[in-house]
């Protein structure tokens, strides 16, 4: 089987699918930290989730740094930021209406792929995980006496698509990471660390970002109301449909995830969703809001466009069978000619997930009419008898 570049989006399915574990996404390794003289660790807001409720997190912001980090950066102090930064958005924009949110990559890909024309309805504004390297290289570089390229940062992932958005940027502008880290190739030493003693000071972690690791928690944090959060593919895609018809168009603002309870039920998790939902909850009933920003600062950062991206986002829609009209209407007349000879079984033994894409790829000639098993063996039947085999 082959992964498509040109249809992927990055949502990491096959790999949990997958009971070969023939596909793995790219994370970085410990000879990468080698590359840097100071290495930083900022973790999405799902690790805290995956020690259960009695493990705090700055508990856990020192385990990175007993596992061989220098720094630990609190990515959700600005998740909160960011939250008011997208309401002074909204209330400045003039629409099209709604906007939807750009915090799961994979959805970016999925509308940049099959929705074209949503582009122009996706927040301009950086995610929270890339301000948090930006600020971070800024800073530790004018501490340290450090060229910013001399610092290494370093995700602590929860999913595929993330780790895709670092190394093959979903828009025009480049990552502020390095690399990074899954949270399930980085549990187990972290929780012997944890579990050592490892800590830091409680109130340099700010807790009010944690909201945003589930579904529902970036619009939770907004002032403004007017929100909807959908989750999955299947739910994504019918709202999505839907908005291309015209609908929704009274609701400010959409938070999308592909999976089906947000960050928090990321596959590179080793807590159930469930569990890790629980978790998450019991730690805001615990947690006290322990730092606060001034509304005025966030609204000079946004008008000084600290949280905006530096390029539009374009579209990259799936090329069709040919560009030039006769010759597509030809490429598709052979397309159906082929679909007529395939079996319809849409088994995926030929590498293809059914008979159609199959008929696509010859048509394209990225694969042959003989990759069909089935095609093969109708023809090795009269062949074999002839040779005297039943």
């Amino acid at each position: 089987m082959r992964i498509n570049p040109a249809t992927c989006i990055d949502c990491g399915a096959c790999i949990l699918a997958c009971r070969y574990d023939a596909v793995r996404s790219r994370t970085s390794s410990t000879s990468d930290l080698k590359r840097f003289k100071y290495t930083v660790a900022i973790p999405s807001s799902t690790l805290f989730t995956q020690f259960g409720p009695d493990v705090m997190p700055w508990q856990v912001a020192g385990g990175l740094m007993a596992i061989g980090f220098d720094a630990f950066h609190d990515g959700t102090i600005m998740c909160p930021m960011v939250s008011r930064a997208l309401d002074t958005y909204l209330s400045e924009c003039r629409g099209p209406w709604p906007k939807i949110s750009v915090t799961c990559p994979a959805i970016i890909r999925l509308i940049l792929i099959r929705y074209p024309d949503l582009v122009p309805h996706l927040i301009p504004l950086h995610t929270p995980r890339e301000l948090s390297a930006k600020l971070a290289r800024r800073r530790l570089a004018a501490r340290h006496g450090l060229r910013p390229e001399e610092i290494g940062i370093f995700y602590v992932t929860p999913c595929a698509a993330i780790v895709q958005s670092i190394f093959r940027p979903v828009g025009p502008h480049a990552s502020h990471f390095d690399g990074s880290f899954s949270v399930a190739e980085l549990y187990g030493p972290l929780l012997k660390a944890i579990r050592a003693g490892a800590s830091i000071p409680e109130e340099s972690f700010d807790p009010r970002g944690l909201v945003w690791a589930q579904a529902g928690g970036e619009g939770a944090a907004m002032r403004n109301v007017n929100t909807l959060s959908v989750t999955g593919v299947a739910d994504v895609t019918h709202v999505f449909d839907n908005i291309e018809s015209g609908a929704f168009r009274q609701v400010d603002f959409i938070e999308a995830h592909i999976c089906p309870d947000g960050c928090v039920s990321g596959p590179f998790l080793v807590e159930g969703r469930y569990a890790a939902r629980h978790t998450l909850s019991r730690l805001l009933a615990r947690l006290e809001e322990r730092q606060s920003f001034k509304e005025e600062v966030v609204r000079s950062l946004f008008h000084d466009h600290f949280f905006h991206m530096e390029d539009e986002i374009g579209a990259s829609p799936v090329q069709p069978l040919a560009v030039d009209l006769r010759e597509a209407i030809r490429r598709r007349q052979e397309k159906q000619r082929l679909l007529q000879r395939l079996p319809r079984k849409d088994c995926g033994a030929c590498g293809a997930p059914d008979c159609a894409t199959l008929a696509d790829d010859v048509v394209l000639g990225l694969a042959t009419i003989d990759d069909c098993v089935f095609l093969r063996l109708e023809r090795a039947g009269p062949a074999r008898q002839e040779n005297g085999h039943e």
